[in-house]
């Protein structure tokens, strides 16, 4: 009796922080789906008829079509620098003893202490005299420098969590450290990059703080063009929800397409206790 006691106590904990969960999606995916004269306050019927008439409105603008292949562009190609910087030095970091290690960790790990709105301002300086104001490669340069401590710190996890017994054999058969790096660990940790991956790309698609001040003119990306649904005292409530729905449709698809590795990469990194 304790146990089905506890298990349905349980049961109702999650179904309360699923449904928490849930609801504003639903709302933006009920507006979304609604007529234009139904969505316009806001609050259509649960029972009014579907409509395609607002992703219609948004793909019919060019200007939101731009902003999402910027923002695809400027993800992929910001996840794998990161990916390239970062493993190679969560690796050296999790499997060597050198002297200063803990202070560069330290100080990786000190980039993330500061709200993104702090250094805003000193990046914006910075990039006005480097002429990157307004450009791709800028926000893939700030976008890289944002993620690369998240990046490097899952990734040494992952790293440390294998046996050293495999990698001094690796050493003792005659393998250098790329080569170990490239044939023994890289394998052993495919779901640990596929789990970071994801979420560097997940934090590029949605990054509206770095994307509108330092670019949001020519180069716009999807949450910057997204902001364009809000003037003063109007808001365009159905357009603005499907818009929504489009930047949470590739990232839905693709949480869903690598969930087990997603699952089977965090959980390797798990901290043991």
């Amino acid at each position: 009796m304790k146990s089905r006691g506890s298990n349905l106590v349980r049961f109702l904990v999650l179904l309360v922080f699923c449904a928490i969960w849930a609801l504003p999606l639903l709302y933006i995916l009920r507006v979304a789906f609604a007529a234009p004269l139904d969505a316009a306050s806001g609050a259509p019927s649960p029972f009014a008829a579907l409509s395609l008439e607002n992703f219609r409105t948004v793909l019919a603008n060019p200007e939101m079509i731009r902003a999402l292949g910027n923002s695809l562009v400027i993800g992929v190609v910001s996840t794998l620098l990161v990916l390239a910087i970062a493993t190679p030095a969560a690796f050296v970091c999790a499997t060597r003893e050198f002297r200063g290690r803990e202070m560069i960790e330290g100080w990786i790990l000190s980039t993330r202490m500061l709200p993104a709105f702090v250094v805003i301002l000193p990046y914006f300086m910075l990039f006005r005299t480097a002429h990157l104001l307004d450009t791709m490669l800028g926000l893939v340069i700030m976008h890289v420098i944002v993620s690369l401590a998240l990046a490097f710190f899952m990734l040494r996890s992952f790293f440390a969590e294998l046996p050293r017994e495999v990698l001094e054999a690796s050493y003792m058969e005659g393998a250098g450290s790329y080569r170990t790096f490239a044939s023994v660990a890289l394998p052993q940790v495919r779901g640990g990059l596929i789990a970071t991956g994801i979420m560097v790309f997940i934090f590029s698609w949605n990054e509206l703080a770095f994307a509108f001040t330092l670019a949001g003119g020519a180069v716009k990306t999807g949450p910057v063009a997204i902001l364009g649904f809000m003037a003063f005292q109007n808001v365009q409530i159905a357009p603005l929800m499907a818009a929504a729905s489009i930047l949470i449709a590739p990232i839905a698809i693709l949480l869903i397409l690598a969930q087990k590795g997603l699952i089977r990469g965090l959980s390797f990194g798990a901290v043991k206790a």
